[in-house]
């Protein structure tokens, strides 16, 4: 009876590990944008403004007129309502995979940068930002 039982815990891990892959790959195709522009980095990174979109993106605006789509690698859930952002940086250097996002509020709670994307224009800052809302927190 012992020996069913872990059989039976054993299973249901790994049905469950499955589902949480199957979701994992799920989320990541949501925010990924074939149609953007993907970037390593960001150089001589200044940021002029911020705004979230939901909980994994935000765009910065890092000149005039020049925008970036941060995706995140896991979702900070005070970030709509955050009253400063704080993004890590090298030598003015913001890079995709090492580089992390806090809000001033709470600065130990860090979510790493998945994916950078530069932003032709105002017309696709807000086109990116319609498809987002309209699958954020699914």
């Amino acid at each position: 009876m012992r020996l069913f039982n872990t059989i039976l815990v054993l299973l249901l891990l790994v049905v469950g590990g499955c589902t949480s892959t199957e979701a994992n790959k799920q989320h990541d195709a949501m925010y990924t944008f074939a149609d953007l522009q993907q970037v390593n980095s960001i150089d001589n990174f200044r940021m002029d403004g911020w705004e979230s979109v939901d909980r994994y993106s935000i765009i910065v605006n890092v000149r005039p007129k020049q925008h970036y789509l941060l995706i995140l690698n896991s979702g900070l859930n005070d970030l709509k309502f955050a009253q400063g952002l704080a993004i890590s940086s090298t030598m003015g250097k913001v890079e995709a995979g090492f580089d992390s996002v806090s809000t001033v509020q709470d600065p130990m709670l860090k979510s790493q940068i998945k994916r950078i994307y530069k932003l032709e224009d105002k017309q696709q800052k807000n086109e990116i930002k319609a498809k987002i809302e309209a699958f954020a927190d699914k």
